[in-house]
Formats: structure tokens, C-alpha cells, sequence
């Protein structure tokens, strides 16, 4: 099982989406996949793409990947080749100049959220793109060996931290050389709705509009904006009067209705059908409609 550090919804939806499509790897090939998805969503997130892409590429050194989910990276280079087995993802080596030599600078990653017939490739073009300035980096202490010895060395393996890979994946084109922290672009976290029981009376009307607005957008459904209000309303009301917290049941059941999304699994892209079948199943919906 993957400790997950962040609550963000891209680390927990590659989390449902790597037990599901990859469920037959071992631990290792698994944790990889999850990090190289959950940077994959937040690449997509962060360019705007499609809910309905399939596949997303991003820049990041191996370096820093294997980083993010506390192995060496002759771990990583040796899981790799279980995830290509597997049409799931393939990695193809950077190149740049740097002081009139060819170097390798990084690492380009495509990344598929599900199993399909389409082969998974790098394109030429990812590869011709300019991602860093090397020699900028190097003299200003920003590479992948840097955050190695920054990092600290009682990383957890089981942790997945994907501000390392993230700094680079995130990352514009023309910015050189990168910047430490990643770049995240305004949205909604559905970490809010646990701040819903947790923030005083007065302020739950501002925080259950900013947990709705959260769900709405993780699955896609922005004209439900209202209903998600009530739902929370009733949660809270539930909780209010000591019939049961079910919050963290519902965090985790708009994650998996997310990944679903992404998957392709919903219909016309809309996760809240989704939500509404498994708040009936877990036997919620009943008591939420009562509040």
C-alpha cells in the first residue's frame, strides 16, 4: 500500500488507477507507475488538457523520479522494463549541448492512464523540445544530483513525494534554468472538504460552496455545483449530531470516481452519476436525503 503524503486528487486518483491497470505487478513497477500518473495528471491539469486524454508526456531526470518514490534509480531502471512489458509507459532520454558535448539532461516520460492497443511512444518532437539550460542549472546548484543531496537520506520507501519529479514536469519550456519548486496552477483541492466539520459554524457556508466548487471540478460535472452543496450539508448535519464522520469516505469515493473519469469509465465524462451509485451503495444516501 502507498503511504500518500499529499491529499492533492491527482496522487490519490494515479493511486485507484495504478491498483487497477497494474494490478498484477509487484510493489516496486507499481509505485513507479503511480508516481509517473499522478505527474501525469497534474502536467495535465496544469496545460489545460482534455478530460478524456489518455496519455500525457513530461520532462523529468530519472534521477529525481526515482527520488520521488524513495528508491535508487538503479531500482527504477530495473522496474522500467515490467511498466514498457506492459504498454503502459515509455521513457526515452533527453539530449542537449553543454560546452560543445552531446549530454543527456533528462529523461522523457509518456505516461498511458489505462491498458489499450495503442502502442505508447515518445515523439520526435518531445524529444527536439529545449527543457532546461544545463550549464545554467549546473553553475546555480539546480540538478537532479543536487536534490539527491538535499534530499534526506530516511526517505520512507513506501512515500510517494512528487515535488521532485514536479519541479521539472511542471516547469515551462523557456524557463531557465528551472526554478525549485514546482509551478501549480490555481484550482480547486478536494482537500477543503475536510476543512468543512473542522472550520467554526459561521464559516461553513463559505467553506461547503469552496468543497462543492472541489468536487465539481474533479469529476467534471460543473452544473451540479448545488447538489454537492447539499450533500456536504448533510454530512455535516450527520456528523453534527453524532450519527457518524463519513467525510473520509467521501474524499475517497470522489478519488476513485475521478480516475474513473479520467479512464474513460464514466459516462460522457460526468463523474457525478458515478458519485451518486456508490453514495447509494455505501448505504449514505438514504441518511444524507433525511438531513
Amino acid at each position: 500500500m502507498v503511504l500518500l503524503e499529499s491529499t492533492d486528487n491527482a496522487l490519490q486518483a494515479a493511486h485507484a488507477i495504478a491498483l487497477r491497470t497494474a494490478e498484477t505487478v509487484t510493489a516496486g513497477p507499481r509505485r513507479l507507475y503511480t508516481a509517473l500518473v499522478a505527474t501525469g495528471l497534474e502536467v495535465a491539469r496544469e496545460k489545460q488538457y482534455s478530460y478524456k486524454i489518455t496519455e500525457v508526456t513530461f520532462f523529468a531526470p530519472a534521477e529525481s523520479v526515482a527520488l520521488s518514490i524513495g528508491c535508487h534509480v538503479s531500482s527504477l531502471y530495473r522496474w522500467l522494463p515490467t511498466l514498457t512489458a506492459l504498454n503502459l509507459v515509455a521513457a526515452k532520454g533527453h539530449f542537449c549541448t553543454h560546452n560543445g558535448q552531446t549530454k543527456q539532461d533528462g529523461t522523457v516520460w509518456t505516461v498511458k492512464f489505462r491498458q489499450s492497443d495503442k502502442r505508447v511512444r515518445v515523439g520526435f518532437d518531445w524529444l527536439k523540445k529545449s527543457y532546461r539550460c544545463l550549464g545554467a542549472d549546473i553553475d546555480a546548484g539546480r540538478t537532479a544530483w543536487q536534490q539527491i543531496r538535499e534530499s534526506k537520506s530516511t526517505t520512507e520507501k513506501a512515500t510517494i513525494n512528487l515535488h521532485y519529479c514536479l519541479r521539472w514536469a511542471l516547469s515551462a519550456f523557456s524557463q531557465k534554468p528551472v526554478t525549485n519548486d514546482p509551478r501549480f496552477s490555481k484550482r480547486f483541492d478536494l482537500a477543503s472538504i475536510f476543512d468543512v466539520p473542522a472550520v467554526p459554524k459561521q464559516s461553513r457556508p463559505e467553506k461547503i460552496f469552496e468543497a462543492a466548487k472541489a468536487i465539481s471540478s474533479a469529476l467534471n460535472d460543473n452544473g451540479s455545483h448545488r447538489f454537492y452543496m447539499a450533500v456536504l450539508w448533510g454530512l455535516t448535519k450527520l456528523r453534527d449530531r453524532g450519527a457518524g464522520d463519513y467525510f473520509g469516505t467521501l474524499h475517497m469515493m470522489i478519488s476513485r470516481c475521478a480516475a474513473d473519469v479520467l479512464e474513460g469509465f464514466a459516462h460522457d465524462g460526468n463523474g457525478g452519476a458515478l458519485l451518486v451509485s456508490r453514495l447509494k451503495s455505501a448505504e449514505l444516501w438514504d441518511e444524507i436525503m433525511k438531513t
